[in-house]
């Protein structure tokens, strides 16, 4: 199946966002937050801008997801199954769980406004990881840690904590 970035192609150009304002904007991803500068530059120099009229689709839930998107500018809102909404402004991100693992998106967002993002590409995203191991063992060392703190990395071991 085909990205949605595919499918913007033909969206309006937008005027070059720096590198290091990429690289600023990629940071606030907490999959990419303990990466050095450099990794950071990395992982900027991949990422492509769009920009979407309001009423765009961005994601639907339960369709193959292939990218991680950053809000630069505008909002969207996020509609899950159960009926929550949640509306994303400039610095918000999503996607980062099908940058992963490919699997289908898990909630659906649409543009309310006019939107501008930057698009990291799953294809892109693991040929990087294939040539640089600082970030594979970063980003590794993230997810370990966030799933730790979902699980509740805490065990009540014969009265005393231990760290699983």
């Amino acid at each position: 199946m085909l990205s949605r970035y595919k499918e913007w192609r033909g969206a309006k150009a937008s005027v070059a966002i720096r590198a290091r304002v990429k690289a600023s904007l990629m940071e606030k991803v907490p999959l990419f937050a303990e990466l050095s500068q450099k990794d950071l530059n990395r992982i900027a120099r991949l990422v492509k801008e769009v920009e979407l009229p309001a009423g765009s689709p961005l994601a639907t839930a339960g369709d193959a997801g292939s990218e991680l998107l950053v809000i630069v500018n505008g909002e969207a809102v996020v509609k899950t199954k159960p009926g929550r909404t949640a509306v994303l402004k400039a610095g918000d991100f999503f996607g980062e769980m099908s940058l992963i693992d490919g699997h289908p998106r898990s909630a659906t967002v649409e543009a309310t406004t006019p939107i501008r993002l930057l698009v990291l590409e799953r294809r892109d995203f693991w040929h990087l990881l294939e040539q640089t191991t600082s970030i594979v063992r970063t980003v590794m060392s993230t997810l370990c840690q966030r799933l730790r703190e979902v699980e509740g990395s805490v065990l009540e071991v014969g009265g005393k904590h231990a760290r699983a």
